[in-house]
């Protein structure tokens, strides 16, 4: 394959420190080949004469030259030949020439600091402070330097390919002076053997294929070691990668020219050579929810997903107007992404023209609901190396973290004028109304339906095109385990594809995804689809083991994602008038998720991280002088991606793996048994990603996943005190409108969000809302341990006469007289309620909680003190009678029709 100097340049700043990788998984550099060690002296710099340093660059030469049967070994361009492992590898030299150069730099603005003075270890191995540090230090939890930096109890990812299970959470107590010389070795020798099916017949195939393998095997391996490990190698390649693709294609672009010739020289010019654009779908919770009960369900997993697929036909249009590959991404997920380009201004022009088009369709195909909007931020190549310190000794200097702030400036610009890109003659024509008969309107959406524009999915039940299109697509979903990337001809379908924006893009850019299972996707199958049709890509769900098919000699990607919302209940079986089953199956419905034999209820979830723009503006703020520079372009990305991770990875693995053991559930706060099902059959995930999570359950299973999913956050973290979720929940019955439903939903957790805090400042976040009251989740665990102490003082008594006199406190209880006469009635009942069920000393202990504010002398921090009977706002410290009308609740829903 013969490569464009674009092209090689972009290779070799994707692969220019993979030596690190296979450095620390060697003994000594005597493994290499004699050739490669001959070539120290042009590779490597020297610390003096005969003594070279950063020995990593000698592994990554030697690895382009061993695997020349798949990558490029050199490329073409003005006139001269330059090999792939010299323009990759020499990166720490000095007084480089033009091409080579364009890695060093890269190297450098991707780190935000120069690195050329510090190499990880001598001449004879050995750092500064421990010998051999670099195969020692793993890569350090990014939670535990945001905002500060933690100087006790640090975590570490432990070095293994990736999964979404345990694998994801660093550790604590790992010993930095172990040799993980073995562990490096067991990661690259699987590396190496994958390599070795990367299609080397299409360049795009084969670098996002290597990208996905990147991903794979360095998400858990520290950059560097010389400084704060916290930066995977990963990231660092991937954004190095991009970097140096936007400085060579900025070089052609007028007004530009050639690199200077030193790294202090590209850092004093104003040259704006890169741009950021942003970009978030808006209105995703309104084109999601907004669907009538009949139907939601069969329609609301497809409907998510399609977002999915939307967001990823957006993007690759977008890479494609630049011709540029993924490592461009920085980040995408939950309708939001970051991409890195070259400021070329036509090409610019050409992605607003395409936005344009976008949201025109989204206009024609779902009335305005969805909308694209998008900002652009461009900046020199200084301001990926510019301190907080230096933006205050130079006014007016800007670092990425603004140009992240300003790009999404612009977005919310945009959004604020949607329409003006989408107006057009036909915007105020009245659009055809088709009747008000039940097939002349779509059961899911209520939209109006013209004949040509409807399908039938059950008798006398008709939905929109799009709407049938989007139920298909759940069911799809439920049993794939690839999604193939096609490019379609007119005519040329498949009944198991989807393919957005279809009629806004030319023929030659139209990509279908398909989607299949592991059973039907056999050997014969991928060879029939690459002969007989036009395969691009093949994805793997939710699974990182996703080589066994690539084949050297094709043109086919192959890569994975993680879905977070990926879990689909069974179905259930049909049942007669008289409940009898049938024999036939359905897909689930919200009735069946809520089924619990009393309450009959379902639990709307959202959680989702708190603050989080503040985690990016000021997490990276420099603290104790450790670095000149946090906000550097590969932190950002490796943030990004550890979060992504949590929700779009390992949401999937609990749900889907873990809650299907019903002893991860505690039997005392459920209102009834599972039966002969899985918990996770009660379960239905709507959407997981970036930074938030959206659940449909049962309503009893609502707050222990809740808590068991900010419980692994802040194991996730690390137990970092400014990382942190709120959520809320709304309870309603399975044939209430979700739309309806959501909003509730995101009302509780905006109480969540809102709960006022010790000096009553509504800002205290960190919270979780159930039955319409707030809390911290410290109360709330407290609040669940008073609750099963009601239910075991109920069950020795074996009477609900608890429940009686903790429903007729609550109904007596008045604000205004907060220390009257309500206590001492209290105690005397509950002295008579103690004698009369011979629990004399609980139920007095009880009393005493009540009376002291206390509960098992856990003070409560922050509970939403809810006024009643026209009481004013309260300004007291929450007690445990604050939580008695939610403890009734909560008690007398689980309890309900027991004796």
């Amino acid at each position: 394959m013969q490569l464009t100097a674009k092209q090689g340049i972009y290779l070799a700043g994707l692969l220019h420190d993979i030596g690190k990788f296979w450095q620390r998984a060697t003994k000594s550099r005597k493994t290499l080949k004699k050739s490669t060690l001959d070539m120290s002296g042009s590779i490597c710099p020297e610390r003096s004469p005969g003594h070279p340093s950063h020995l990593h660059a000698l592994y990554t030469h030697e690895f382009f030259e061993n695997n020349r049967r798949v990558l490029a070994g050199e490329f073409e361009y003005d006139g001269k030949t330059y090999q792939m492992g010299n323009v990759s590898a020499r990166h720490h030299k000095r007084n480089l020439g033009p091409v080579e150069r364009i890695i060093q730099y890269a190297d450098i603005l991707s780190s935000g600091h120069d690195r050329r003075e510090s190499p990880e270890e001598g001449d004879d191995g050995r750092s500064k402070d421990v010998k051999y540090k670099y195969k020692k230090i793993p890569l350090l939890n990014p939670f535990d330097r945001v905002y500060r930096i933690r100087k006790t109890d640090q975590s570490y990812f432990p070095l293994k390919p990736l999964e979404v299970n345990d694998t994801i959470f660093a550790e604590r107590g790992v010993d930095l002076d172990k040799d993980r010389m073995a562990d490096y070795e067991s990661l690259w020798k699987a590396f190496a053997v994958e390599v070795q099916k990367l299609p080397k017949n299409n360049f795009s195939a084969q670098v996002k294929t290597l990208l996905h393998l990147l991903k794979k095997y360095t998400w858990c391996i520290p950059s560097a070691t010389n400084t704060m490990p916290d930066i995977s190698l990963y990231d660092h390649l991937k954004t190095t990668a991009a970097i140096s693709c936007c400085l060579f294609y900025s070089e052609s672009l007028e007004g530009f020219g050639p690199l200077p010739s030193t790294k202090e020289g590209l850092l004093d010019e104003n040259k704006k050579r890169f741009a950021l654009l942003a970009g978030d779908f808006s209105g995703i919770q309104k084109f999601i929810y907004q669907l009538s009960s009949k139907g939601a369900a069969k329609t609301l997993k497809g409907r998510s997903f399609y977002l999915n697929l939307l967001q990823d036909t957006v993007i690759k249009r977008i890479l494609s107007i630049f011709e540029i590959e993924e490592a461009h991404v920085l980040m995408a997920s939950g309708g939001r992404f970051q991409i890195l380009l070259p400021n070329d201004s036509a090409m610019l022009e050409e992605v607003e023209k395409f936005v344009g088009m976008v949201n025109l369709e989204l206009r024609n195909d779902f009335d305005g609901t969805i909308y694209l909007a998008t900002g652009v931020e461009t900046f020199a190549a200084k301001t990926f190396m510019v301190s907080d310190s230096e933006k205050t000794e130079k006014n007016g200097v800007k670092n990425y973290t603004d140009i992240v702030s300003e790009a999404y400036e612009r977005v919310e610009e945009m959004k604020s004028r949607k329409y003006a890109s989408i107006i057009d003659k036909q915007f105020f024509k009245p659009g055809p109304v088709a009747g008000t008969s039940s097939d002349q309107i779509c059961h899911v959406t209520g939209m109006d339906l013209q004949d040509h524009q409807k399908k039938s999915i059950d008798e006398g039940v008709y939905v929109s095109l799009g709407v049938f299109e989007q139920i298909q697509l759940g069911r799809w979903l439920r049993d794939a385990d690839y999604i193939l990337k096609i490019k379609k001809r007119d005519g040329d379908w498949n009944k198991k594809e989807i393919t957005p924006l279809q009629k806004i893009l030319q023929a030659e850019e139209t990509i279908a995804y398909r989607f299949v299972n592991k059973s039907e996707f056999d050997s014969k199958y991928y060879q029939d689809l690459l002969t007989k049709e036009h395969l691009l890509e093949v994805i793997s769900l939710n699974n990182t083991d996703f080589m066994e098919l690539s084949e050297t000699d094709s043109v086919v990607a192959h890569s994975f994602m993680f879905y977070g919302a990926g879990w689909i209940p069974d179905e259930v079986t049909e049942k007669d008038s008289q409940g009898n089953e049938t024999g036939d199956f359905r897909t689930i419905e919200f009735t069946d998720i809520a089924e619990d034999g009393k309450n009959n209820l379902m639990a709307v979830l959202r959680l989702d991280v708190d603050n989080l723009g503040s985690l990016f503006k000021e997490g990276f703020n420099v603290k104790d002088g450790v670095e000149k520079s946090l906000a550097s372009i590969s932190r950002f990305s490796n943030m990004s991606e550890k979060l992504d991770l949590f929700f779009s990875g390992y949401i999937h693995h609990l749900i889907n793996d873990i809650l299907k053991d019903k002893n991860q559930f505690d039997h005392t706060l459920l209102s009834e048994k599972f039966g002969q099902k899985n918990p996770n059959q009660f379960i239905l995930p709507v959407y997981a990603g970036g930074d938030d999570v959206f659940i449909i359950c049962r309503w009893d299973i609502a707050p222990q996943l809740a808590e068991r999913i900010y419980r692994d956050f802040k194991r996730f973290t690390n137990h970092h005190p400014e990382m942190t979720l709120s959520g809320g929940v709304s309870m309603v019955h399975g044939k209430y409108p979700i739309h309806k439903a959501a909003l509730e939903a995101e009302e509780s957790e905006h109480k969540a969000k809102t709960l006022k805090t010790a000096d009553y400042k509504p800002d205290g976040k960190d919270a979780f809302c159930m039955f319409g009251q707030a809390m911290s989740w410290n109360d709330f665990k407290q609040a669940r341990a008073f609750v099963k102490e009601i239910i075991r003082l109920q069950d020795e008594m074996d009477s609900r006469a608890l429940l009686g006199f903790l429903r007729r406190l609550y109904s007596e209880y008045h604000e205004d007289d907060h220390y009257g006469r309500w206590r001492w009635r209290s105690a005397y009942r509950l002295k008579r309620m103690g004698k009369r069920y011979k629990n004399e000393d609980e139920l007095m202990k009880l009393a005493s909680w009540l009376f002291n504010g206390t509960f098992k002398k856990e003070n409560f921090q922050r509970i939403e003190i809810i006024p009643k009977n026209g009481a004013s706002v309260i300004k007291r410290e929450p007690e445990l009678v604050d939580l008695t009308g939610f403890a009734v609740r909560w008690v007398q829903s689980l309890t309900r029709n027991q004796s």
